[in-house]
């Protein structure tokens, strides 16, 4: 594939150039502590444009956005010398991308909800009072005047009592979480150099990161990352001003529209066929290798084709719904995306086994200190690796768990987030909303609930908490940051110390911003966001539901998975053997969740784009095109920012930049 963007080829000679870590860290912890309350005041209590829920965080590009344009005044009005240099601007942006990962979507977001919501919404009606006996101790708290405050608001959490009651369960959990994000750290050391340096992945997410830190920030002087930037500042401005006044015009383009709506039969039998356009989708798309792109829009149509085949045989019953590609009925793209997923996973990690071998066998030797350019020493890594896996694992032991349970379902999270990662690598995902992939359902289905004794089936919906949504995993943003930290400086000594310092910081943080918003505005009011408290019961739901209609092992999904690794493994085999072989495994795997499904014709957009310009213009029309795309994504984001920044000071629902 053609290379992005300049790779800074020159950047390992600022190796002298050390990063001043005190002033550096001095600011990251204020943009730190500025970042998760922002979340907290926009995503958990408006609902504006939520910014975790992409690969790209879009409030992490609004402030580095900020950021550039500050240093740049800094190196005008005073001097040189007291500008960041690019290493230490990237360095700061994988911190606050830390920082977004544990304060967003999927992790603290749902946090907090999951820890009461088991006893606030326990009736006898819904039959969760008869296993919370099962829970452990740090499931809580259990005091109902203390959760009490939370759910009706008016209170604060800084008071003795509160902060007592709270504090066993949250050191327990910020440990096992802390744990699990230096777990997938150690796993992205051990991956970095044979993914970016002997594959040469293109990594399309850092592409923007990458140029507006370059010193000076010459792409600000492009005009047309200015005209690409227009694009999306001028639309988004206007919807969102008249969510404000509706007598103002509108032209929401990112709205997505139900394409079959109104359609006859059998089209009108299918689930809902999206049509948006996002700038910021349509840039990422330019980014990527022209055969992904089109395995992108291509599988996701190939999709749909089979389901209204399955309708027109009468294979499946027609039921439209926004997520019933994913439902139990022919083609089976739920138990069929397990295996892809699974299947990706392992194919990544079987290709390069020989460099992985030989890793191992380097953590192994006598006075093994680390190569040069590596974010840590290979033992390091390695151990810190298994260590991680293990704690994690006896967590689950310690609490009465079968031996295997944690061990199966650790392994199927590292498998799948082996695939997500790989995926961003490639294809820049632009939000990874996979909802059907997750470990707890493909245990329940495949090993069925029925051979679960009740405390394992209590533990298996335990931990899906941090299995719910995958839009702000930390295992691609921590990757990302080794490889944006080695193009821009060969050292990398102090990223894996920063980034863990960074996740710390984050966590404390985001619990106090998000637990001091609830007792002040009330969970369950109308003062925050609904949909993050139900996100919080999922795991005691699906506890209950395994409880109340057991499943005996699925024959058709163990059946369906194996097509799924099937074809992953025959496409990924073609695609290595012929290199003219035009369908991408990604494009494949990815279209067996819905984290495509609002943006195909984003991806078929870019697609004609890049064809055409490539076609007429060659290599250096595309590059010389690519500042007008690199516009467009940050139009996108720091316009969408700066309004749900406004949204949130004025406690209003405005217009989102991802909008269903």
């Amino acid at each position: 594939m053609c290379s992005l963007i300049d790779e800074t080829n020159d950047s390992k000679k600022r190796n002298d150039a050390s990063i001043r870590k005190l002033p550096l860290f001095s600011i990251a912890a204020v943009f730190i502590v500025l970042n998760t309350g922002w979340i907290a005041n926009s995503e958990m209590k408006t609902t504006v444009t939520e910014v975790t829920i992409s690969t790209l965080f879009t409030g992490v590009t609004f402030l580095l956005f900020l950021i550039t344009l500050a240093n740049l005044a800094v190196r005008r009005f005073l001097a040189a010398g007291y500008a960041l240099r690019q290493p230490e601007m990237m360095l700061l942006y994988s911190m606050l991308s830390m920082s977004s990962v544990v304060a967003g979507v999927g992790n603290m977001g749902f946090f907090i909800p999951f820890l009461t919501n088991a006893f606030w919404y326990a009736t006898p009606d819904n039959g969760w009072s008869k296993w919370q006996y099962l829970l452990p101790w740090y499931v809580g708290p259990r005091s109902h005047a203390i959760i009490e405050g939370l759910y009706k608001g008016k209170s604060t959490f800084f008071e003795w009592p509160t902060i007592r009651a709270w504090s066993g369960p949250l050191c327990v959990w910020s440990i096992f979480f802390l744990v699990l994000l230096w777990t997938t750290l150690c796993l992205a050391a051990i991956v970095r150099r044979r993914w970016d340096e002997s594959e040469h992945l293109p990594f399309p997410v850092l592409a923007l990161p990458l140029e507006i830190t370059k010193e000076g920030a010459p792409i600000y002087r492009n005009r047309l990352l200015w005209l690409g930037f227009a694009i999306p500042f001028f639309l988004h401005s206007l919807n969102s001003l008249h969510s404000l006044n509706p007598l103002l015009p509108s032209f929401p383009i990112n709205s997505a529209k139900d394409l079959l709506s109104g359609a006859p039969y059998p089209w009108s039998s299918l689930s809902f066929v999206f049509g948006g356009i996002h700038p910021c989708g349509v840039g990422f798309g330019y980014l990527i290798n022209s055969d992904v792109l089109f395995s992108l829009w291509f599988f996701y149509l190939f999709r749909k084709a089979v389901i209204l085949l399955g309708v027109v045989e009468g294979w499946r019953t027609p039921n439209p719904g926004v997520f019933n590609d994913g439902d139990e009925h022919f083609p089976f793209v739920e138990y069929i995306g397990w295996g892809a997923w699974l299947a990706l996973g392992i194919a990544v990690l079987w290709q390069g086994r020989s460099y992985y071998i030989e890793y191992c066998r380097s953590a192994f030797r006598k006075n093994a200190h680390g190569e040069a350019g590596e974010p840590m020493p290979a033992r390091l890594a390695l151990f810190g690796f298994i260590g991680g896996y293990l704690f994690l694992c006896a967590f689950v032991w310690l609490s009465g768990g079968s031996f295997w349970l944690p061990v199966l379902l650790l392994g199927i999270y590292i498998a799948l987030m082996t695939a997500l990662t790989r995926l961003e690598a490639e294809a820049a995902v632009l939000s990874p909303y996979m909802v059907w992939v997750n470990p707890q359902s493909i245990i329940a289905t495949v090993f069925g609930t029925t051979n679960l004794s009740r405390l394992d089936t209590v533990h298996l919906g335990m931990l899906s908490w941090f299995n719910s949504d995958y839009r702000a995993v930390a295992f691609p943003h921590q990757l990302q940051a080794f490889v944006g930290q080695r193009r821009v400086d060969g050292s990398m000594k102090p990223i894996a110390f920063a980034i863990m310092a960074a996740a710390a910081f984050s966590l404390l943080c985001a619990l106090l911003w998000d637990l001091q918003l609830y007792y002040v505005n009330g969970a369950e009011s109308a003062h925050v966001n609904q949909w993050r408290i139900t996100m919080g019961s999922v795991p005691w739901n699906n506890i209950q539901s395994w409880f109340a209609q057991p499943k005996t092992p699925s024959a058709t999904a163990i059946v369906c998975m194996g097509l799924g690794a099937l074809i992953t493994f025959a496409l990924s085999a073609l695609r290595n053997r012929f290199p003219w072989f035009v369908f991408a495994p990604a494009g494949f795997v990815i279209n067996t969740s819905w984290a495509n499904d609002l943006f195909w014709l984003d991806m078929f957009i870019a697609w004609c784009c890049k064809t055409l310009i490539l076609r007429y213009g060659g290599m250096k029309s595309y590059r010389q095109v690519l500042p007008f795309f690199l516009g467009l994504i940050l139009g996108d984001f720091v316009t969408g920012s700066f309004w749900s920044i406004i949204g949130t000071i004025m406690n209003q629902s405005l217009f989102r930049t991802f909008s269903t």
